[in-house]
Formats: structure tokens, C-alpha cells, sequence
């Protein structure tokens, strides 16, 4: 994969716990991949399909992400953070 589209390098995370929000009580732990400035490769529990948008809780990050679903494959997904 190249990084010529990127905003910026991305950081390894070698399977970090995230928390997304997918309700006012609803959540689904998944793990990050890899995570830049301005988005993250998550990989997603067998079977869950991933909204276009929704909030996202790294462990680094003291705020919630909110992101945008850039681009799937397999059980890896693409998200873009949108800033705020």
C-alpha cells in the first residue's frame, strides 16, 4: 500500500481494543491496525456490518472519534476522523 494519498504517517497499533459507539447504549469492542491523524484501519468482529458513519473510542484519543467508512475489505475497514 502506498502512502501518497495519506495526511499523515501512520502509527502501528498491532490489535489495540477500540470501543465503537453504535447507539445510546450500544457498543462493539473491535481492533486497530494501524492509526494516522486523520483516520485508522480497524478490523471488525465476523458478521458486523459498519454503519457509514459512527463514533469511535481509542485509547490514546481523550475524546470519542467520530468517523466516516471509507472503504471495507474482508473484515478490515477503512475510517476517515472527522474533525470537529
Amino acid at each position: 500500500m502506498t502512502d501518497h494519498n495519506r495526511r499523515g504517517s501512520r502509527l502501528r497499533h498491532d490489535n489495540k481494543p477500540a470501543t465503537i459507539k453504535l447507539g445510546l447504549f450500544k457498543k462493539l469492542q473491535c481492533e486497530v491496525r494501524d492509526v494516522s491523524p486523520g483516520g485508522a484501519r480497524l478490523v471488525m468482529p465476523e458478521g458486523f456490518d459498519v454503519p457509514d458513519q459512527f463514533e469511535l473510542r481509542l485509547p490514546q484519543f481523550k475524546r470519542p472519534r467520530t468517523c466516516l467508512r471509507r472503504w471495507e475489505s474482508g473484515r478490515e475497514v477503512g475510517v476517515e476522523f472527522i474533525l470537529e
